[in-house]
């Protein structure tokens, strides 16, 4: 017998043993059959049906299964079952007339039983899909059930044990039966156990119905064709158990998107047309032509539905660019590769997310049909670096492909990924324009048959980005930092907008003293956060994360309200408006609605324009738009800017010749110790120096003691910030210390 389709030869003796079982089972079953019935013949039966029982043990025993449970009692009603025919050739023996119901029915009785159990429990994690298909198949065997034989059956009277008997036999088997489809279909019988295990429950069932049959016309006798189905189903099951692939027989158990593929259609289109074609043989008169006419007309429609079926089965699973499955397929594929996960654990299932690098200058220089042409070189390229015939390359839409490799082990994705990172080098010529790609690859894998799909994938996504935060063009394995990290991000993302909205948000005031007067020259506004559960955070702890996302503008639109409201309290209170300093992200100055925004807020409360500093990192004098543009229009209306963290970043000393500036904050990683350190007063001199020949404003950062302010004031500095003064404090506090120093009244902002 050759191999099943789809079934890879086995090359040991052992992994070959349940074609061996099968074929010599099947000899000695056609030798039941052709032989003359004599005393040693007829223990053939028996012989095969306990060899099946055997054979379920020993696989059992071996492949050791996930669903051991199921196997243990499918095994146990095939003994019973055994058992049953042992109990029959016995009578056959001594030339004894068989009881009905006899100890043998019973014990069919209760190997049905169990099989039905045995399959319910293999099929439990079963989709509504294949629930539906099996049910299209086993409601029509049903009905057909009840008008031929168990109506029949109730009415031809008899002892209440022989009928319940002769009812609860058939009705076993269509339980079993019901249950074997669904299991086999809802994992599409892709390995050789699952159609050996189907084809086992048919050839159960096919002698059933007949037997029930022959006996309420009494046309049954033993030793017939008939009974090869009763043979073939111990072989084929124990032929199930054997086969090496049995311990990987399982259903998934997260549910997969089950497109209706043709084959699967013609499975059950092809059950249905054989019923038909029964009920119009078994009918009389007009009833028949009508069973015939149906049986016509279900035919043809099941023609003419085929080719629409499959154009819609490969639209719903197929990329319509590059012909790879799309995420649906893939996430179903991968959802068959964990439950077939063996046990032991002696493979793994792996996913390589693969996202090209820069793809989008492609897209943005050449077009999107020049995009689409690399995209299939690419596919091309992927396909080619994996495992024949085994992997599966996906693509997820854009410029994602993920590659699922089943049976795979830590070395095998290494293998694979270090072949995708290496082999794009390769230019790609476009439009005669040579293109050198490269890709950022995530590999997630697990060996756990319970992981979700969706997380996997997720897992795989993060660290692609892992990798290509690590420098493009190379690898990651996922690790589980990597999920916590996300996980945070993405909690910290969400409780941020709930705070915009929520009111958690607040400021706090740290004052900015003129070093040479004593007075006020403004308070810097801080932005902190009431977390309701992390309590107050700084804003190290959520501004990134809003520059990353995208919301930092509404926070400095909540921050900027909410400083001109209070100076709006100050101005109320003490007749003067203290000018307060701002943080503005770099990336907001290149949003041309920041100016509308800053100038009309300060309309709306009507606060002059030198009440208000904006202070910017570094970074934003390498954007010479945003200075000639974004801050020069904004000192053009009277709003001061200020350097903040001088000396900290790469800013060059023409960028600050270019007098888009009022003021330089040294950072006060220069400040600190400069009493005690003298390179570090050195280079705060220059700075002090610096600042003056461009004649703008030095503050010091960072002044904590005297000795550090006695200093300064030596080095001409021009105003300080620092805990010597105070700590940020709320407004509240802010306005009892403006309170307690009237003579702070603020000198002029801007120089």
């Amino acid at each position: 017998m050759p191999f099943l389709p789809g079934e890879p030869a086995v090359a040991t003796r052992s992994g070959r043993a349940w074609l061996w079982f099968l074929l010599a089972g099947s000899i000695a079953a056609v030798a039941y059959i052709v032989l003359p019935q004599n005393q040693i013949t007829n223990w053939i039966f028996p012989a095969i049906n306990s060899s099946g029982a055997v054979a379920a043990w020993i696989g059992l025993r071996r492949g050791r299964p996930r669903n051991r449970g199921a196997w243990t009692m499918l095994a146990a009603a095939l003994s019973l079952s055994a058992a049953g025919d042992i109990i029959f050739a016995g009578y056959d023996l001594f030339h004894a007339e068989a009881p009905f119901p006899s100890v043998a029915d019973v014990l069919y009785i209760a190997a049905h039983l169990l099989a039905a159990a045995a399959v319910v429990k293999m099929s439990h994690h079963a989709g509504r899909d294949s629930m539906l298909e099996a049910g299209v198949l086993t409601v029509p065997l049903a009905l057909q059930y009840w008008i031929h034989f168990i109506s029949p059956t109730l009415q031809s009277g008899g002892a209440t044990l022989a009928v319940l008997v002769a009812v609860v036999t058939p009705i076993g088997t269509l339980i079993v039966l019901f249950g074997a489809l669904r299991a086999g279909l809802s994992m599409e019988m892709r390995r050789a156990p699952a159609r050996l295990l189907v084809a086992g429950m048919v050839a159960w069932f096919v002698p059933d119905a007949y037997y029930a049959t022959a006996s309420l016309n009494g046309t049954y006798v033993g030793g017939g064709w008939m009974d090869l189905g009763w043979m073939l189903m111990p072989l084929l099951l124990g032929a199930a158990a054997l086969h090496p692939q049995m311990p990987q027989l399982n259903v998934p158990l997260h549910t997969s998107t089950n497109i209706l593929s043709v084959r699967r259609y013609l499975l059950v289109i092809a059950g249905v047309l054989a019923l038909d074609a029964y009920a119009a043989l078994t009918a009389d008169g007009a009833d028949q032509l009508v069973g015939v006419a149906v049986l016509i007309s279900a035919s043809l429609a099941a023609i003419r539905i085929r080719r629409p079926l499959r154009d819609m089965g490969l639209r719903a699973t197929q990329d319509s660019l590059t012909g790879l499955p799309n995420r649906t397929e893939l996430l179903r594929r991968l959802t068959f590769a964990l439950a077939e996960l063996p046990a032991d654990g002696s493979s793994k299932v792996a996913l390589l997310f693969c996202d090209l690098d820069r793809f989008k200058d492609v897209n943005d220089s050449l077009g999107h049909a020049a995009g689409d042409r690399m995209l299939v070189t690419i596919a091309e390229r992927i396909v080619a670096s994996v495992r024949d015939g085994r992997d599966i390359v996906a693509r997820l839409g854009g410029d994602e492909f993920v590659i699922l490799m089943p049976e795979a082990t830590d070395a095998d994705t290494d293998v694979v990924a270090e072949r995708l990172v290496t082999t794009f080098t390769e230019p790609i010529v476009i439009d005669g324009v040579e293109l050198y790609p490269s890709v950022s690859v995530g590999v997630r894998t697990t060996d756990d048959y319970r992981a979700d799909p969706a997380t996997l994938l997720r897992d795989a996504d993060t660290a692609m980005y892992a990798a290509k935060n690590g420098g493009r063009g190379r690898a990651e394995r996922f690790d589980d930092r990597y999920a916590a990290e996300a996980s945070a991000r993405l909690k910290l993302d969400t409780d941020l907008r709930h705070a915009l909205v929520n009111g958690e948000l607040f400021c706090v005031y740290h004052p900015e003293i003129d070093l040479r007067t004593g007075r006020l020259y403004a308070f810097e506004a801080l932005v902190r956060w009431k977390h309701p559960d992390r309590g107050i955070l700084s804003p190290d702890e959520f501004v990134p994360h809003a520059e990353t996302v995208g919301i930092v503008g509404q926070l400095f639109e909540l921050v900027l309200t909410e400083v001109l409201v209070q100076q709006d309290a100050w101005l109320a209170e003490f007749g003067w408006r203290p000018p307060v300093a701002v943080n503005v992200s770099p990336r907001q100055l290149s949003d041309p609605r920041l100016v509308p925004m800053v100038l009309a807020a300060l309309e709306a409360h009507g606060a002059p324009p030198e009440a208000l500093i904006l202070e910017v990192t570094e970074t934003a004098l390498v954007d010479e738009t945003v200075m000639t543009g974004t801050l020069a229009e904004l000192r053009g209306h009277g709003v001061a800017v200020a350097v903040d963290d001088f000396g900290t970043g790469y800013s060059s000393v023409s960028r600050l010749a270019d007098r888009h500036w009022d003021a330089l904050k040294i950072d006060r990683s220069f400040v600190s110790g400069i009493a005690t350190d003298e390179s570090r007063e050195g280079v705060v001199r220059a700075m002090i120096a610096l600042a003056h020949s461009l004649k703008l404003r030095a503050i010091a950062e960072g002044v904590e003691d005297e000795e550090t302010l006695a200093r300064l004031r030596e080095l001409g500095c021009d105003a300080a910030q620092g805990y010597l003064y105070t700590r940020p404090i709320d407004a509240a506090a802010t306005t009892e210390m403006i309170a307690a120093s009237p003579q702070w009244e603020a000198v002029p902002a801007a120089v």
